[in-house]
């Protein structure tokens, strides 16, 4: 793996066939003795060992003293006591020959200062002796085809079995894991593995996502992530999942403002981390939810969905049996990005002969109550809904029932019925249904959704999944540009901003149009420079202390004559003086003209990277709030791409500009910027003006705020 560590094999912790308890004892709220009568109960096959000098017994189970007394080394120790014992007790595990271990206890990185040191020397121990830890301060791991319940949940106490599923999820928050493991429990759907990270100190999220991957029993992956230590090896296993056709869905926590940066750059303020996160998990096919509900709504949604068959368009046939609930959907319909498109003229008539006269078959279609009630109708029902399938403009059939009294399990038959003989997606939101609904529907691996909002925005996110999953997935970046910034940088200090002037000859030296402009430090110098480079020309006063020209005054545009570039000159002179700042000079710059004003910048994050974003420039940069963002470098097809999601471009398609050019400039650009040797650094030009002929950067910032 590229730029990556190689993943861990934590099959032993997964697949133990032997759990040793450190720690257990039967003392009330001892968690070590939670764990093996967790153990116990729930069926685990292999031996369950308590470890416990003190003890005789735990649970009814002979203790023994010392891991080392135990019969034969165990493949799984859970270290069920506090951290300051931690580091001692790993040491005596991995003498006895134990590879991997959980350790619940908090007290770690989580609480900074002598947790983060005691974490950091457990991470050095691990590494000298090679035993795999999942934590520390976590739950721990259940695995449902196994019965393996090592972890202390109290979600565990509420269930007498553990429903088997394909669902797996790892979750830096075990609570949250837990329940959504019991929501989906009580929903009739079961999971396949719950895994509980906590700090990541030793195996991450990624090491366990390329487990899944390899998992056959494991069809949806389930994320809830804070922090991510390993961003590169992160990707990869993503990437392995995109390959493998298996789906994951992640919820991410934390997501903030990017930082200081957005004070004298748009970037900040426009990408921020959150976006960040969109752009790869969008790279990657990840479906991204932002609530727990979302999240088990496309768990279970997907858990019986045939992956290979999702919805291929965004046509939406909203089938019910009242109108009212019918309305509701074309409008949740078109919120998503959805359509409910009207059937073909054909498909129209053919149907009008299998419904009730009561019903609308437009779409929304009503069938009315009388469909259920009366045998007549009950018996064409197939019919009718094999003609709505058949449909071409129809890419999911979406049922939306109420109360359907004792007429439900017919309902039933049918939905399933449907769901068998059509290569369309079926889906069902069922708001008052009766016992039996809840029962034979996930029997049938039909999620009934509670409402027909989350029903609607599953079906949106399978779409544009699919449709993530059709575009090439990128094999492997361009490569970054070979650049002596030096030449131009030098070694700066934290917090270094450099001029526009040395910005734009950066960019030149990198084979990038600039508009042309010239320094100078007198009128008669700038009415010399505007000669030299054509007019009309901007003015603009450059300072170590001001990057947003326009909003301070320290910006002309428009000068034709000489007189006014010396009027304007000595306007910026004053200017400045009025603000307290020191001009280095004032810049003399051609009017680059263009039908389409472009913000283009690039930064580097700390978790993946340097990115590129594409964005609305000029003076519409703050007002539309509208940006494109991907890992950097890109090559000109995905740099074509990213500007055509933009919504100005999106909405005014016939701009005198070509689009190639500006693709040319991202890509390029992108390359420059990945190869910037920096920690944190912003490199932004705005606005890049674009035309039929040309593509041209006006103002250029370059920010390092971490050497």
């Amino acid at each position: 793996m590229t730029g990556a560590d190689p993943f861990a094999d934590v099959s032993g912790l997964l697949e133990p066939q032997s759990v040793a308890v450190v720690g257990a004892s039967d003392q009330p709220g001892n968690l070590g003795g939670v764990a093996v009568r967790h153990l116990r109960k729930f069926g685990y096959p292999g031996p369950v060992w308590p470890v416990n000098p003190r003890r005789q017994s735990v649970a009814g189970l002979p203790c023994f003293p010392k891991v080392a007394d135990l019969p034969v080394v165990p493949d799984l120790a859970i270290l069920a006591v506090s951290a300051d014992a931690v580091q001692g007790l790993v040491e005596e595990c991995s003498a006895a020959g134990v590879a991997q271990g959980i350790v619940w206890a908090g007290g770690f990185a989580e609480v900074g200062g002598e947790g983060a040191a005691r974490q950091r020397a457990l991470v050095d121990l691990c590494r000298r002796t090679g035993f795999r830890i999942c934590g520390p301060n976590c739950i721990g791991i259940i695995n449902t085809h196994l019965a393996l319940t090592a972890s202390f949940a109290s979600a565990l106490l509420e269930v007498g079995t553990l429903a088997r599923g394909n669902i797996s999820m790892i979750s830096q928050s075990g609570g949250m894991a837990t329940v959504v493991l019991a929501l989906a429990q009580r929903a009739g759907f079961g999971f396949r593995y719950v895994i509980s990270v906590g700090n990541q100190a030793v195996l991450t999220t990624a090491d366990f996502v390329h487990a899944l991957v390899e998992d056959p029993q494991t069809k949806v992956i389930l994320l809830y992530l804070e922090g991510v230590p390993d961003g590169p090896k992160l990707l990869t296993a993503l990437g392995e999942a995109r390959a493998a056709g298996k789906p994951v869905v992640a919820l991410k926590g934390g997501a903030t403002a990017a930082s200081a940066r957005a004070a004298v750059a748009h970037t900040g303020a426009l990408v921020g981390e959150d976006r960040v996160w969109d752009a790869v998990f969008g790279e990657m096919g990840v479906i991204r939810v932002h609530s727990q509900e979302a999240l088990l709504d496309a768990a279970l949604f997907l858990s019986g969905a045939d992956l290979a068959r999702l919805p291929a368009g965004n046509g939406v046939a909203a089938l019910t049996f009242g109108g009212g609930m019918g309305v509701l959907a074309a409008d949740q319909c078109a919120r998503q990005g959805l359509v409910t498109p009207p059937l073909q003229t054909a498909s129209r008539e053919r149907l009008r002969e299998l419904v009730t006269p009561l019903a609308s078959i437009a779409n929304p279609f009503d069938l009315t109550p009388e469909t259920y009630n009366q045998p007549r109708w009950l018996a064409l029902l197939p019919r009718a809904l094999d003609v709505i399938a058949g449909d071409p403009s129809i890419d999911t059939l979406f049922f939306q029932v109420g109360a359907s009294g004792h007429r439900a399990p017919e309902l039933v038959d049918e939905i399933c019925a449907l769901r068998r003989r059509t290569a369309k997606t079926v889906c069902v939101a069922w708001t008052l249904p009766p016992p039996s609904v809840l029962e034979r529907l996930p029997a049938e691996a039909l999620y009934p959704f509670p409402e027909v909002a989350r029903g609607v925005q599953v079906i949106a996110r399978a779409v544009r999944y699919r449709a993530a999953l059709a575009c090439p997935a990128r094999s492997r970046l361009p490569e970054p540009m070979s650049f002596d910034w030096s030449a131009f940088v030098g070694r700066p200090a934290a917090g270094t901003v450099v001029s526009e002037p040395d910005c734009h000859r950066l960019l030149q030296a990198a084979g990038l149009p600039t508009a042309s402009g010239r320094l100078a430090g007198s009128a008669e110098a700038a009415v010399a420079a505007a000669r030299a480079i054509g007019y009309a020309v901007a003015l603009k006063g450059i300072s170590p202390a001001v990057t947003h020209r326009a909003v301070t005054g320290l910006l002309v545009l428009g000068l034709w004559s000489d007189a006014e570039v010396g009027e304007a000159f000595a306007r910026l002179q004053i200017r400045a003086e009025e603000l307290h700042v020191p001009l280095e000079g004032i810049y003399v710059q051609h009017m680059a003209e263009g039908t389409v004003e472009l913000l283009v910048s690039a930064f580097r994050d700390p978790v993946f990277g340097v990115l590129v974003s594409c964005g609305a420039g000029g003076n519409l940069t703050e007002i539309l709030d509208d940006v494109t963002l991907e890992r950097a470098p890109v090559d000109e097809g995905l740099a074509l791409r990213m500007l055509e999601r933009l919504r100005l471009l999106a909405r005014a398609p016939r701009l005198d500009a070509d689009l190639g050019r500006a693709a040319a400039f991202v890509a390029r650009f992108s390359r420059l910027a990945a190869a910037a040797p920096w920690s944190r650094f912003v490199l932004e030009v705005n606005p890049v003006k674009v035309s039929r002929d040309a593509t041209v950067a006006v103002d250029g910032l370059l920010m390092v705020e971490e050497p």
